[in-house]
């Protein structure tokens, strides 16, 4: 059975108008294709022309690409399409890709996919690859070398297992602070796709693993992809996806309280209109309950909002209502901080900082500062974390 996927596409010529049909490359396997995989690297695969006018450009098409010998598998989305469409497209050509595979032929690394942005970021991972495997010395024959020897489980899997292992928030830490990789933006998709070729493989104790080490890296600080607004014109940092699974989790009243004071900037004026564009977007997809849910809490929040403001109003000019340095401003003066003895008089000026709350904060500064490409503070972010959990420990004994 053929690896290699080819279909006939109905594409609209952006310069005439008009409708035409060509074929295009959605799966490309390396040893079944060369001849694609040449145009892939000279960065004409899927380069279409219109019949009509003879104007030629990009198909706009996904692609999964498959090198058996080299033990990879990349993966670039439809440009412009939104993430849950993109995540489909990888979901579904994964599965066709794993399916035309015998299953006695399927390795372990088939479950790490790179993610490109675009064909051309296939094309540019194939021409690094290239010239790793022209720098490399050719193996020394060895009496032993016809034996087979066991193929290593891909970094991402082995950073789930131990994910999973954790038997405390400590051990958590020590886990991300290997893994870094658990914390990258593909991570979820890869996960996700993984526990759907699981399930098509009726391996649903593998796939129910890999759905939990996604809900417990969403409760650390990972990317809530199904509840994501990227067009939100509200700052990302005033909705947290902490703040948001917090307030989602809310059942009552008293647990809603709780949720705003963990998380004050859910009383912020714009988070009403960025709950409203998340309520539509849940219709527009059909999440009917979750959109009621959202719905209900926001009104809710809303009626907080407005008493809260109350109590501002009516509260005696004699006896004023000082605004207490906020937990940003607490964790900035931290990050900034040089030294120890600094980060003492930070500690003692900002108690909130010896708060779990703040322990949350930083995780999610983190996070965010890893998504964002910041590699240096999301780890110096991580070890001012550790380090108020360790004077937290000390100040308990």
């Amino acid at each position: 059975m053929a690896i290699s996927y080819q279909e006939q596409a109905d594409l609209t010529c952006p310069s005439c108008g008009a409708d035409f049909t060509a074929a295009i490359w959605l799966i490309l396997d390396a040893q079944e294709q060369p001849a694609a995989v040449d145009d892939l690297r000279r960065g004409v695969l899927n380069m279409v022309s219109c019949p009509h006018c003879t104007s030629s450009g990009p198909a706009g098409a996904p692609l999964l690409f498959h090198d058996a010998q080299a033990r990879r598998v990349i993966f670039a989305g439809s440009p412009g399409a939104a993430e849950h469409a993109v995540r489909d497209q990888a979901r579904d050509l994964h599965a066709i890709l794993v399916g035309s595979i015998p299953e006695e032929q399927r390795r372990p690394y088939l479950a790490d996919v790179d993610i490109a942005q675009d064909v051309e970021g296939v094309a540019h991972l194939l021409r690094r690859m290239d010239r790793r495997r022209s720098a490399a010395p050719a193996p020394t024959p060895t009496p032993d070398s016809r034996l087979p020897t066991p193929e290593p489980a891909p970094p991402l899997l082995l950073a789930v297992q131990e994910l999973l292992e954790a038997g405390s928030p400590e051990d958590l830490d020590r886990v991300l602070a290997q893994h870094p990789l658990l914390l990258a933006p593909a991570t979820d998709l890869t996960l996700a796709q993984l526990a759907d070729v699981a399930v098509e493989q009726r391996a649903y104790a593998i796939a129910e693993s890999l759905q939990q080490a996604r809900r417990l890296l969403a409760q650390m600080g990972g990317t809530l992809t199904d509840l994501s607004a990227p067009d939100a014109e509200v700052p990302t940092h005033t909705l947290s996806d902490q703040a948001l699974q917090a307030f989602m989790q809310a059942q009552s009243g008293a647990e809603l309280l709780d949720a705003v004071r963990a998380h004050p900037l859910l009383l912020h004026p714009e988070v009403d209109g960025l709950l409203a564009e998340r309520i539509d977007q849940a219709l527009d997809e059909g999440h009917d309950r979750l959109a009621s849910a959202l719905e209900e809490r926001r009104e809710a929040l809303a009626e907080l909002r407005v008493a809260r403001a109350v109590e501002v109003v009516a509260a005696p000019d004699d006896q004023p209502n000082p605004q207490e340095p906020t937990l940003e401003e607490a964790i900035e003066a931290l990050l900034i901080a040089d030294g120890e003895e600094a980060m003492v008089e930070v500690i003692d000026l900002y108690p909130v900082l010896l708060e779990e709350v703040a322990t949350q904060a930083l995780w999610q500064f983190a996070s965010e500062a890893r998504v964002g490409g910041d590699e240096e503070l999301a780890r110096y972010a991580i070890e001012c974390r550790e380090m108020l959990r360790r004077v937290r420990e000390e100040l308990g004994d």
